[in-house]
């Protein structure tokens, strides 16, 4: 029995879920889901891709079990058990990006606006600092350069929020807000150790200058500590569906010569396997 929702399909079989070739989003399990989907978890092609790749993966078990006795591969890798069982372990590590993801986006969302609230601060900064008594040219230039070195990290060309498929950005990212962060420390100390920089704006106010960068590190550590669980996510999943040999991919592929090498398998029965697409991510 199947039970339409939407554009979600509900089956009842066990495991995890996932999306077929009309990238129709599948949901199997018997454990409760999220009946909706947070549009950036699944969003991007190659997430879709996987998900195509774990769908046929079953359609292809299902193929091969309804040979019988036929289908007898001496390649322990692609006996049905074996199948079974990298099918299972792509569906946990699947189901373990859905779970990992929304909090990392969550973080980042927040550091993002944060972050440009953080500008528009600086600016509020410089010009109340400026509009000081007894605040010299000099102290007031120290503190503009300052502020050239948080936009400069703002407009420089780093991908700020690079793809967890790209560990080498992630580092740069990283770095990228943690030198804003600095820098930021930098002003609030210039404008700070100047005993005539009191506004009136509660916001500008020394005290809570030093809160707001207190929440940039926060922010800061939160999506370093939302980001790891995800990371690791990732590379089970890569592991599980594109290694080498014992792949989902490959084993897949194994499967279809094998098949094709059967004798007693028509050439019917064979389409009913030859057309089920399994790709790899592209490579950057």
């Amino acid at each position: 029995m199947r039970v339409y929702c939407s554009n979600i399909t509900f089956l009842p079989f066990p495991k995890t879920f996932f999306a077929n070739s009309k990238n129709r989003f599948t949901f199997i399990s018997t454990k409760t889901i999220p009946h909706t989907l947070n549009t950036k978890s699944m969003s991007s092609t190659s997430e879709t891709g996987h998900a195509v790749n774990y769908n046929n993966f079953n359609i292809l078990i299902a193929r091969c079990t309804g040979y019988s006795t036929r289908y007898n591969p001496s390649n322990t890798l692609i006996k049905l058990a074996s199948l079974q069982s990298v099918y299972s372990s792509a569906g946990n590590a699947l189901q373990h990006i859905v779970q990992f993801k929304p909090a990392w986006d969550n973080a980042i969302n927040s550091r993002q606006q944060l972050f440009a609230d953080m500008v528009k601060l600086a600016t509020r900064i410089i010009n109340a600092f400026d509009a000081s008594e007894d605040v010299t040219d000099e102290q007031v230039n120290d503190a503009k350069t300052i502020i050239r070195k948080i936009r400069g990290e703002r407009k420089s060309k780093k991908n700020l929020n690079p793809g967890p498929d790209d560990p080498v950005q992630i580092s740069v990212s990283q770095q990228s807000y943690a030198n804003q962060v600095f820098h930021f420390g930098e002003l609030v100390g210039i404008v700070t150790a100047v005993p005539t920089y009191t506004p009136n704006e509660t916001e500008l106010q020394s005290a809570n200058l030093v809160l707001f960068l207190d929440s940039l590190n926060t922010a800061n550590q939160t999506v370093a500590t939302t980001q790891q669980p995800y990371l690791d996510a990732v590379t089970e999943r890569n592991t599980v569906f594109y290694a080498k040999k014992t792949g989902l991919v490959d084993l897949a592929l194994e499967v279809k010569k094998y098949v094709k090498s059967v004798q007693t398998i028509t050439p019917t029965e064979f389409k009913q396997i030859s057309g089920l697409k399994f790709s790899r991510p592209r490579k950057k």
